[in-house]
């Protein structure tokens, strides 16, 4: 084998193993979140010229044995990463994949059909079937904090109450409240997950807590209409309790 032989091999050789820890914007020369257009260009651009290099005629000249294969497989990464990079769907998959995120488009696709199914459903007051879809939410991607908000939410709703509207199962309804209060921490500024948490706190006994989380939440979206809802229930209550003790104050009063 000849020096100038050899030395390909080697070339070879470095680039096929250097691959496994290349990012295909690496590969072309590119930085992540630029514009469309750009990112076309110069992936183009560089495709061309990587093509070029290593594409298998180049090196005809050369006797490469088992290294044919390696410079085939270079030239059909090179290839690849110029198709997903162009492609604004197949780069935000790839995006995904880099970030270590759910890269499973199906599972990603089911998770969000079934979540709205599930906002549909809670809307209309058809806690079950929202619970189930929320669940299947939860399950395709278990790395969303909304999902899994949204499944506590319902199970909390599908708990048997009192007629005062306490929670049979007491302490569970503290699990929620407490992972729903974790989850806040993370999902910060959300109107719906504050209202979520005033509902189960106004279902604890925790009155003041539960109008202090409404208040929060109509701070955030005004036209939350469920925190306004409770708000106005818990006024209703209120003046109903004044009224009574006003009653009473009223027959204790010397004739």
């Amino acid at each position: 084998m000849s020096q100038d032989t050899e030395a390909v091999r080697r070339e070879i050789r470095q680039m096929h193993q250097s691959l496994a820890e290349t990012s295909y914007y690496d590969l072309l020369g590119l930085k992540s979140g630029l514009d469309d257009a750009i990112i076309k260009q110069q992936a183009t651009k560089e495709f061309r010229q990587l093509a070029k290099k290593w594409h298998v005629d180049r090196f005809s000249a050369h006797e490469l044995g088992d290294d044919k294969k390696l410079v085939q497989e270079i030239f059909a990464t090179i290839n690849t990463a110029h198709q997903v990079l162009t492609d604004p769907d197949k780069r935000a998959e790839y995006d995904l994949q880099l970030s270590g995120a759910n890269t499973d488009i199906s599972s990603i696709l089911t998770a969000e059909n079934a979540f709205r199914k599930g906002q549909k459903m809670l809307e209309t007051g058809a806690h079950a079937g929202a619970h189930e879809q929320f669940k299947i939410a939860s399950e395709h991607n278990e790395d969303d904090q909304e999902y899994r908000a949204h499944f506590l939410y319902t199970e909390y709703l599908l708990i048997p109450k009192n007629a005062e509207g306490t929670p049979l199962k007491r302490t569970r309804a503290q699990e929620i409240f407490k992972e729903l209060d974790t989850i806040s921490m993370e999902l910060t500024d959300r109107d719906w997950l504050l209202t979520f948490m005033g509902v189960v706190a106004e279902g604890l006994g925790r009155t003041r807590e539960a109008e202090g989380l409404f208040h929060q939440a109509m701070q955030h979206n005004p036209r939350n209409v469920e925190a306004k809802r409770h708000l106005r229930l818990m006024d209703m209550r209120k003046n109903k309790k004044k009224g009574f003790f006003a009653q009473l104050m009223d027959k204790l009063k010397p004739s």
